[in-house]
């Protein structure tokens, strides 16, 4: 299992981001999660889980955790890092760790 925080700085919210975010892990066999204040979805239920993510409270100034767990762990968690960073036009999303 692999875990990456996220922190986030941006202004604009978290929506554009969160549609992409569930397209890109169901490209994935892995079971993945995001996790924000104790609470956890599951990114595989689209497209309910669109709500679910938008429920975290996932703001500006707050952080946010991806877990993927599975044969192809490795790859979901760098294509999602790599989705935020496409999508981040001012610094908006920041890549803190891996933890394995």
């Amino acid at each position: 299992m692999l875990e990456k925080n996220f922190y986030v700085t941006i202004e604009t919210g978290f929506a554009r981001y969160a549609a992409g975010l569930i397209n890109v892990a169901g490209k994935f066999s892995s079971n993945i999660h995001i996790q924000c204040q104790g609470k956890s979805v599951e990114l595989k239920n689209a497209p309910e889980c669109i709500m679910q993510i938008m429920n975290l409270g996932i703001y500006t100034h707050s952080s946010f955790m991806i877990r993927a767990d599975g044969t192809d762990e490795i790859q979901a968690i760098d294509a999602i890092s790599d989705h935020f960073r496409m999508l981040d036009t001012r610094n908006g999303m920041v890549n803190l760790q891996y933890k394995e």
